[in-house]
């Protein structure tokens, strides 16, 4: 086997190898998007960046996990680098086990069950409970549906 075939080989197999993408992304009011990044056990893993800070920021929907039709409403928390606002005056472990200073509770709410649907996004800092909320559409093929 010459070196030109090998290397062919070791890309295709790392392609392979290779996680699959999150394949719901929503996106925001502002331009941003929400992404199905992952699972951990039953809770999905949104990910967003946040509108201060570097970091991206988190959202740990309890119960979504594995979860793709039959959707509703959910309770969460969010988490975001401390560089993004102000810390809480305790701090939060994740479901991943990583700490958190800057986070709060949050709900996240389907419009359809199954997908492509509409999420509505409640948040409150810390402790305090979720209120407003914004709605960010499913981004399906070329487009924001």
């Amino acid at each position: 086997m010459n070196i030109r075939t090998l290397v062919s080989a070791l890309a295709f197999a790392a392609c392979i190898a290779a996680p699959a993408a999150a394949d719901e992304v929503w996106s925001l009011p502002s331009g941003n998007q929400v992404v199905y990044d992952r699972d951990v056990d039953n809770v999905a893993v949104l990910t967003y960046r946040p509108e201060q800070g570097a970091g991206r920021g988190q959202i740990f929907v309890v119960g979504l996990g594995g979860q793709s039709d039959h959707r509703s409403h959910y309770q969460a928390y969010w988490v975001e680098d401390d560089d993004a606002g102000a810390a809480c005056p305790a701090a939060l472990t994740d479901a991943e086990g990583h700490v958190w200073h800057r986070w709060g509770l949050a709900t996240v709410a389907f419009q359809k069950p199954d997908f492509p649907s509409a999420i509505t996004i409640a948040r409150g800092e810390c402790l305090s409970g979720p209120s407003g909320g914004v709605t960010a559409r499913p981004v399906v093929g070329a487009g924001v549906r």
